[in-house]
């Protein structure tokens, strides 16, 4: 070989030498870039990753809110409309009971002023049978069914009383003496009662409430006093009025009794026909609701002097009329709107002459010898006439009558 061809070979091992170096240092060049962008590549893709992860927490954790606040609202709106249905239910059953309740005071009203239109009719005609008849066996049987029916018109009246309804007649004035003695005329055992008089005249609307008011509070004495026992009924005067003042010597009410009287009276408890139970006791509350509606006021208290209890019905001076004030007219009043025509109790006839009287009847009214008939004029305008002023004294004059007949009778028996 010659030098040439050597120097020639090895120059060209050295360029294959050197291209084997420079694409090996490329390859290398190239290896380190590869991996510098493996590296950037996997930076990037963990980065994205780590976002991934983080969006996916993010976006879990705002599912798990929004699923808590729909469950929230979900419960909250199950709770909202359970409420309204106890609401609607609650209405329904309110409305329900108030009807029941409004139906069951309009019936009973309704019934009670039936019975007392119907006893203001009887009324009506046995008063008139007393001015048509004066033998002393008829006088007597009016007189007894006559008192029977005012008896009957009482309780019916109280019953319409306490379902919201009105007394149901309407008088003239009357003093205060007269409204005892009608009052005396609508109970039992009128003949032991024993009143005093007072000249203090009580105004036309507050008349029937009054002579309500103490013929309960009088049956109450006397059906809660021993038979042979007196009511005795006194007045009290004073710068607001006057108090009328019921003395029974009976059983005294207890410690609980006389304080649901006293709250009853008073208004603090309010009691209406549906919460009297089976055996309805309408005495107090159709009281109370006359003194709420007229202005009085009505007490019981005790022991009294006898013992037994007290009871009393204050007048206030707005329902009294003052002494400058003019009577009315005797057919003035006119009656309340839908009330009954008000009833005679036990009316003696106009003016007649002289009577005398002689025995006395088995239930202590006087037997009265045949008088003269007033004159047709007279004897039509006291039948037509609404309310007749001379009523309400009538049981009064009968009742002191007869208490005297007893008395007679109970002295001559003791001697």
């Amino acid at each position: 070989m010659t030098p040439t061809l050597a120097v020639f070979l090895f120059s060209i091992a050295t360029l294959v030498l050197l291209g084997a170096v420079a694409v090996a240092l490329q390859a290398l060049r190239n290896e380190r870039q590869i991996r510098g962008r493996l590296a950037v590549a996997e930076r990037d893709l963990h980065a994205k990753n780590t976002a991934m992860e983080q969006m996916a927490l993010a976006h879990a954790e705002e599912l798990r809110v929004r699923d808590h606040e729909a469950a929230l609202a979900e419960r909250a709106a199950e709770e909202h409309t359970a409420a309204q249905v106890a609401v609607a239910q609650e209405a329904t059953r309110a409305q329900v009971s108030a009807d029941a309740r409004a139906a069951t005071s309009n019936a009973v009203r309704a019934f009670g002023t039936t019975v007392v239109s119907l006893g203001a009719d009887v009324g009506q005609v046995v008063s008139n049978a007393l001015r048509e008849n004066r033998s002393d066996e008829v006088y007597a049987t009016l007189t007894r069914i006559d008192h029977t029916v005012q008896q009957m018109i009482r309780q019916a009246q109280a019953y319409v009383i306490v379902s919201g309804g009105l007394p149901g007649r309407r008088w003239p004035q009357q003093t205060v003496g007269d409204v005892v003695g009608g009052a005396t005329g609508r109970v039992r055992d009128y003949l032991r009662v024993r009143a005093g008089h007072c000249d203090l005249v009580v105004m036309s609307r507050a008349v029937e409430p009054l002579v309500h008011t103490v013929a309960t509070l009088l049956d109450n004495a006397l059906r809660y006093s021993p038979p042979s026992s007196f009511v005795d009924i006194s007045y009290q005067q004073g710068h607001h009025g006057v108090t009328v003042i019921i003395d029974d010597a009976g059983v005294r009410m207890s410690h609980e009794q006389m304080e649901e009287a006293r709250q009853v009276l008073s208004g603090e408890r309010v009691v209406d026909i549906n919460a009297l139970g089976p055996s309805p006791r309408v005495g107090f509350p159709g009281v109370a609701a006359l003194a709420r509606r007229y202005g009085f006021a009505a007490y019981v208290d005790g022991p009294n002097i006898y013992g037994g209890t007290r009871a009393m019905v204050f007048v206030p001076s707005a329902l009294l009329v003052t002494a400058t004030e003019p009577p009315r007219p005797k057919h003035a009043e006119a009656p309340e709107p839908a009330a009954p025509q008000p009833v005679a109790e036990i009316s003696p006839p106009a003016p007649e002459p002289e009577v005398v009287e002689h025995d006395r009847t088995t239930g202590g009214l006087p037997k009265r010898t045949r008088r003269a008939v007033a004159p047709a004029d007279v004897r039509a305008d006291t039948a037509e006439g609404l309310a007749r002023p001379e009523l309400a004294a009538a049981w009064h004059t009968g009742s002191r009558h007869g208490r005297a007949a007893a008395a007679r009778s109970t002295k001559g028996h003791d001697s």
